[in-house]
C-alpha cells in the first residue's frame, strides 16, 4: 500500500441499533405478564429464583445469616398470616407508609410523598395487581434507574417476625403494595440491608427520573415558604432531614433527629393582622409528632375560623403534623427537592420542547479519574462535556424573590436574578452508578462533584477532541457543584449564553466509579462528550522503510540461518542486542509472547523474512523515540494517564471507551505503562487499522464494526 496523507476512520455501531436506551428494561430478563400466565397456567405460586425467601436477601452484616436480628424470621406470603390481605385498601395514601426495623426512613419517606400524587405512584406501582382476580404470588414495580425505566418482578413472601412484618408496613394491616415495593427496592440493589442508611432524593429520583436538589438551612430564609408551596404544586418531591452526629434520637419537642420526614404540605393562616407560614410534616415511622407550636394539641388552632380548622387539623397519631417555619427553620438542616424530569411532566403546554441530555461514563484509575483540584497535573483527563447555551430565559414575574430564588416554568429551583443581564438556567446532574449494591462488599458512595468552565470563542477551534486539554488551565470557572458523598450531585446554574466545558470528578484523584451526567434546560442548548473519532494516519500504519545497518542486516542473517526466517525466539534474541544501545532507560527486553504477537502482525504469522524486519524496525525506532518523549523522569515508564498522548502522536487516535479499555489492559499496579507494554499496544492497532485498510477503496476512508468486532480483534489471548 502506498504512503498517503489520508486516514482510516473506524465507526464503531450499536449490534441492537434502533432499540431506544429510555425504553422499559426487564430486571433479570424477567415479564411479569409471563410469569404471571405461566404461573395460572400450572397452579403455583411464583417463587423468585432471582431473589429467593432466606437469608442472603435480607442482609450481610447486621441482617446476616448469624445476626441475632435474622433469627426466627419465617418467609411467609401475606395470605399466610393475615385474613383477606389486599395489595391496595380503597386507595394508597402517605399513612400507608408505616417504618419497621430496617433503617431506611429516607425511602419510606419518598414512597409517602409519592402518595400524594395519585399519576406519579401509578407509574411505580402499576395497577390491575391484587390477591384475589388472578391472583399468583408474583408482582412488579417500575424504577427509574440511571437513564432508563426497570420493571422488577418479586414473589410476595415478606421477612415475618412473631406474626409481624419486620420492615415496612400500611396503617392498614391488610394492605401490602407498600412492603411488596421494599422488596422490589431491595432487590434491585442485592438485599435489605443494603437500603439502610441513604437520603430521600435518591427515592425520589428512582421514583420520578427527576433530578434532585439539596438545600442547606439558613435562619433567614427569604423565600424558601414560596419555593416550597410551588414544588409542591408542580409535583415535585418534597423531604426534610434534622442532621444528627449521634444516629437516632427523640428530642423533647418531640423530633427524631438523624431522621428523614416528608414535607406535605403549605399553608398561610392569619392571627389577627400576623400572617403565619405553616408546613405540613410526616414521620414515616406513623407515630411520633412534633408537640410544639401547631402540633396536634396546640391551643393555637382554637383561635382559627372553624372551617380553617377543620380543613388542616387531624388529631391523630399517624406522624403526620404541622409547625411553623420559623420553628422548621431551627430544627431541620436541609430541605431535599426532587424536580420531575422532562419525561415525566410530558410536553409543555405552550408546545416549546424540553432539552435533555443524558451520558453514561467511567472514571478509571490511571486514565481518567484526575481528581478534583484543576491545579492537578492529572485534572485534565478527567471526562469533559462541551455545552453551548444558545437563548436565554424569558423574564418573569417573582413571588417573594429573595436570596432563596424562585421557581422558573419547569417548578425547578432557580437562584436569584441578579441585574438585567441574559442569563440561561440549565440543571446539571451527576449521579454514581450502582454503588448502593456494592455496600455488601464494604464500598460507599464516592466524594464527586463537577466543575463549569467558560470556553472563549477564541479557543473554541481548538476545542474538539482530548488533544485541547491542556488549554484547561487557560480557562475561567463559571461555576462548581459542591463535592458531596451522595449518589446524586446537582446545581442549577444561571449563565451567560456561550460555550461552556464540564467537567465531572472525583474527589481524589485514582478513584473509580460509574456516573451518569444529565443536562436539563427548557431553552435549547447542545451538549456533546468531547473525543476523538477512531482513526489511524495512513503514513503512521506505513511507517518508515528504513534500511538496515550491515551489522544489524548481518545478525538477522545469523540467526534466521538456512530459513531466513526469524521465529519468536530468534526475534527476541536480536531485539535484545539491537535494541539495547538506543534504550539505555529501559529496563529488560522485549518479551516472548510481545515477539510472537509482532510476527502476527508484521510477518507470515510464524516467522519474520528479512524485508518485514525492516518495516518492524523502522516502527520501533519511532515508538520507541515516542516513548522516549513521554518517560520524561528516564525511569523506563510513563505515566498511564499519558498513554493516549503517546497513541496520539504514533497516529492514532481513539474514542474515551476504547481508550479507556486499552488503558487498563497495559498499565500495571503502579499506573505505570513500560516500554513493552506501549510496544505491544501500538503493534496491535497498527495491526488492527492495516487490516480495515485493506477492505477500503485506495485504502483509506470509514469502516463499520459493531463493539463486539473491535473488541475481538484488539483483545488477543
Amino acid at each position: 500500500m502506498a504512503c498517503s496523507s489520508g486516514r482510516v476512520t473506524i465507526q464503531l455501531v450499536d449490534e441492537e441499533a434502533g432499540v431506544g436506551a429510555g425504553g422499559l428494561q426487564l430486571f433479570r430478563g424477567q415479564s411479569y405478564e409471563a410469569i404471571r400466565a405461566a404461573c395460572l397456567d400450572s397452579g403455583i405460586l411464583f417463587r423468585d429464583p432471582y431473589f429467593p425467601a432466606g437469608p442472603d436477601a435480607l442482609g450481610y452484616d447486621q441482617l446476616g445469616p448469624d445476626s441475632e436480628k435474622a433469627k426466627d424470621v419465617k418467609w411467609m406470603r401475606p395470605h399466610e398470616f393475615c385474613a383477606e390481605p389486599k395489595f391496595i385498601y380503597e386507595d394508597m395514601s402517605r399513612t400507608d407508609v408505616c417504618q419497621g426495623s430496617l433503617g431506611n426512613c429516607w425511602f419510606l419517606a419518598a414512597a409517602a410523598s409519592l402518595t400524594l400524587y395519585p399519576r406519579l405512584l401509578r407509574r411505580v406501582v402499576p395497577p390491575g395487581q391484587d390477591f384475589q382476580h388472578g391472583y399468583a404470588g408474583v408482582f412488579h414495580f417500575q424504577l427509574w434507574q440511571f437513564g432508563c425505566w426497570v420493571d422488577v418482578v418479586v414473589d410476595d413472601r415478606l421477612p415475618v417476625r412473631e406474626g409481624k412484618l419486620m420492615f415496612v408496613r400500611s396503617e392498614q394491616r391488610n394492605e401490602f403494595w407498600a412492603p411488596l415495593l421494599e422488596k422490589a427496592y431491595a432487590k434491585l440493589h442485592g438485599s435489605y440491608e443494603v437500603m439502610r442508611g441513604g437520603h430521600m432524593n435518591e427515592a425520589f429520583v428512582d421514583f420520578t427520573g427527576g433530578v434532585g436538589e439539596v438545600l442547606y438551612l439558613r435562619q433567614n430564609s427569604v423565600g424558601l415558604f414560596s419555593a416550597l408551596r410551588h414544588a409542591l404544586a408542580k409535583e415535585s418531591l418534597v423531604g426534610a432531614t434534622a442532621l444528627s452526629d449521634r444516629g437516632e434520637y427523640r428530642t423533647e419537642e418531640g423530633l427524631v433527629k438523624g431522621h428523614a420526614y416528608s414535607v406535605t404540605g403549605t399553608h398561610k393562616v392569619f392571627l389577627g393582622f400576623t400572617k403565619v407560614r405553616l408546613l405540613r410534616l410526616r414521620n414515616p415511622w406513623g407515630r411520633v409528632e412534633w408537640t410544639g407550636a401547631w402540633s396536634d394539641s396546640c391551643p393555637r388552632w382554637d383561635a382559627l375560623p372553624t372551617e380553617c380548622r377543620d380543613a388542616l387539623l387531624v388529631k391523630k397519631e399517624d406522624g403526620e403534623f404541622w409547625m411553623e417555619l420559623r420553628d422548621f427553620l431551627l430544627h431541620f438542616d436541609t430541605v431535599q427537592i426532587c424536580s420531575l424530569s422532562p419525561e415525566v411532566l410530558g410536553p409543555r403546554p405552550e408546545g416549546g420542547g424540553w432539552h435533555v441530555h443524558t451520558f453514561q461514563g467511567r472514571w478509571v484509575r490511571g486514565f481518567n479519574s484526575g481528581g478534583s483540584q484543576p491545579s492537578a497535573e492529572t485534572f485534565w483527563t478527567n471526562p469533559q462535556f462541551r455545552l453551548t447555551l444558545l437563548e436565554p430565559d424569558e423574564e418573569e414575574d417573582e413571588d417573594e424573590e429573595g436570596p432563596w430564588g424562585g421557581w422558573g416554568a419547569s417548578g425547578a429551583w432557580g437562584p436569584a436574578r441578579g441585574g438585567r443581564t441574559p442569563k440561561c438556567t440549565v440543571l446539571l446532574s451527576l449521579t454514581q452508578r450502582n454503588r448502593r449494591r456494592l455496600r455488601a462488599k464494604g464500598l460507599t458512595y464516592l466524594t464527586v462533584g463537577f466543575h463549569v468552565f467558560q470556553i472563549p470563542e477564541e479557543l473554541l477551534g481548538l476545542w474538539d477532541s482530548p488533544r485541547s486539554r491542556a488549554l484547561l488551565p487557560r480557562l475561567l470557572r463559571a461555576d462548581r457543584s459542591p463535592l458531596s458523598a451522595r449518589r446524586d450531585v446537582s446545581r442549577r446554574c444561571r449563565l451567560r449564553p456561550g460555550h461552556y466545558l464540564v467537567v465531572p470528578s472525583t474527589a481524589h484523584a485514582g478513584d473509580e466509579a460509574d456516573f451518569t451526567l444529565r443536562v436539563f434546560s427548557e431553552r435549547r442548548h447542545t451538549a456533546v462528550e468531547i473525543d476523538d473519532v477512531i482513526s489511524a494516519d495512513l503514513q503512521a500504519l506505513q511507517g518508515p522503510y528504513l534500511p538496515l545497518e550491515l551489522d544489524l542486516e548481518q545478525l538477522f542473517k545469523e540467526l534466521a540461518g538456512e530459513e531466513e526466517e526469524l521465529n519468536a525466539s530468534q526475534l527476541q534474541a536480536l531485539l535484545s542486542i539491537a535494541l539495547e544501545p538506543a534504550s539505555v532507560h529501559t529496563p529488560g527486553e522485549i518479551g516472548l509472547r510481545t515477539c510472537e504477537q509482532l510476527l502476527q502482525c508484521f510477518g507470515h504469522g510464524q516467522s519474520l523474512a528479512l524485508h518485514h524486519f525492516q518495516r518492524l524496525w523502522g516502527h520501533l525506532l519511532e515508538w520507541q523515540a515516542i516513548f522516549h518523549k513521554f518517560d520524561e523522569d528516564a525511569s523506563g515508564t510513563m505515566n498511564s494517564f499519558e498513554l493516549r498522548l503517546a497513541l496520539n502522536a504514533a497516529g492514532f487516535h481513539l474514542n474515551n471507551q476504547l481508550t479507556q479499555a486499552l488503558t487498563s489492559r497495559y498499565r500495571d499496579s503502579r499506573l505505570r505503562v513500560d516500554f513493552e507494554r506501549f510496544v505491544s499496544c501500538v503493534a496491535q492497532l497498527t495491526c488492527i487499522f492495516c487490516h480495515c485498510s485493506q477492505h477500503l477503496d485506495g485504502g483509506e476512508g470509514v469502516i463499520c464494526l459493531t463493539h463486539r468486532q473491535w473488541m475481538e480483534a484488539a483483545t488477543f489471548s
